[in-house]
């Protein structure tokens, strides 16, 4: 999910989440040292990282279809033959060493399709965006963050991130829902090689650029600020500002972090999904659920018909690699579901390091 680099922007994700909550500090996010967020080793246990016993995860995971594999051979009803992969909006060495089969079908892909291609079309484009638009309230608005009636820690730790990356703390009340969403779905544990390291999406993205692919982007780059931002849609906006500041939650070390890598490593989409949601829970609450499954509600199963949609073309012309976020991936409203619904056959295809079951 995530993840970000606004590839990473729309990540799914939730999936970075995890960690021990406990007081933050106000000034910065003197947690998130490169020590806390490396993971150099995959967690040999990561159910250990849950509050829930291992068979209640596994119980729970297997409730989702499709939940195990992230990557996946589409056949449409003609016959043309394209791909489909789960991305993980993260620039560690373990998400970023993509195993041989998906580069092959990179490299080979008549398009890529992302979902977004962050690459300003124009110079007016690249002009616009740098004034950041629709990321502050009108002036005068009398907006104050506590009317969101999220918990205080929330509160302190989204005050805390601001300050951290030259925003200043005050800002929580004066930036729009959209904008605050925007700079919270970028991770602490990403600033220390951000523009230096892509994360994988945009790693992918650069793999096409290098074989002068072209890359499709299944909606504008924008389009998530102003949804956020319209008035009709405040709930799911707090419901965004609470689970992503959520995940602001200090750690006192990799292993949760590392825990969801494994996960994802191993191809148990599901069982990483059915972690965030408790961590949702013990973050945020008797509220947190109902938080989380309204911003999945847009976030993963609204956008995968969208996606779906703005790649059909391609997918009925055949060799396009589609790289969405891992947890678009299962479920009855997922990806690989709802191309089933719409005549493709969809197959699972087995990576080396991924379990079998």
């Amino acid at each position: 999910m995530t993840a970000r680099g606004l590839v990473g922007k729309l990540a799914l994700a939730a999936i970075w989440a995890a960690g021990v909550i406990a007081p933050a500090p106000l000034t910065a996010q003197d947690w998130a040292t490169p020590e806390v967020c490396d993971v150099s080793i995959l967690s040999e246990f990561p159910e250990a990282q849950s509050d829930l016993p291992l068979e209640q995860l596994q119980s729970a995971a297997a409730e989702i279809p499709n939940g195990q594999g992230k990557f996946w051979r589409i056949t449409a009803p003609n016959g043309a033959v394209s791909h489909l992969w789960g991305t993980f909006h993260s620039s560690n060495r373990f998400i970023l060493d993509l195993p041989d089969p998906v580069l092959a079908e990179i490299k080979s892909a008549r398009r890529v399709a992302l979902e977004i291609d962050p690459v300003y079309k124009s110079r007016a484009a690249y002009e616009r965006a740098l004034g950041q638009p629709g990321y502050f309230r009108p002036a005068g608005s009398g907006f104050d963050f506590g009317d969101l009636g999220l918990p205080d820690t929330v509160e302190t730790w989204i005050s805390a991130r601001l300050q951290a990356v030259g925003w200043g703390s005050s800002s929580i009340h004066y930036l729009s829902l959209g904008g605050l969403s925007e700079i919270l779905l970028w991770s602490p544990c990403d600033d220390f090689d951000a523009g230096v390291i892509p994360n994988q999406d945009s790693y992918i993205q650069t793999l096409a650029r290098i074989e002068n692919i072209p890359v499709l982007g299944l909606e504008p780059p924008n389009r998530l600020i102003r949804h956020l931002n319209h008035p009709d849609n405040h709930a799911l906006a707090r419901a965004m500002v609470a689970v992503y500041g959520s995940y602001l939650a200090p750690m006192e070390n990799s292993d949760g972090f590392a825990a969801h890598i494994t996960l994802y490593v191993q191809g148990k989409i599901a069982t990483s999904m059915v972690m965030d949601q408790e961590w949702t829970l013990n973050a945020l609450g008797n509220e947190g659920p109902a938080l989380h499954e309204r911003l999945n509600n847009y976030l993963l199963d609204q956008r995968n018909h969208d996606f779906i949609t703005a790649a059909e073309a391609a997918l009925q012309e055949g060799g396009l690699f589609m790289g969405v976020g891992a947890y678009h991936l299962p479920g009855h409203q997922g990806v690989v579901e709802l191309l089933r619904t719409k005549g493709y056959q969809v197959d699972r295809v087995p990576l080396p390091d991924e379990t079998t079951e």
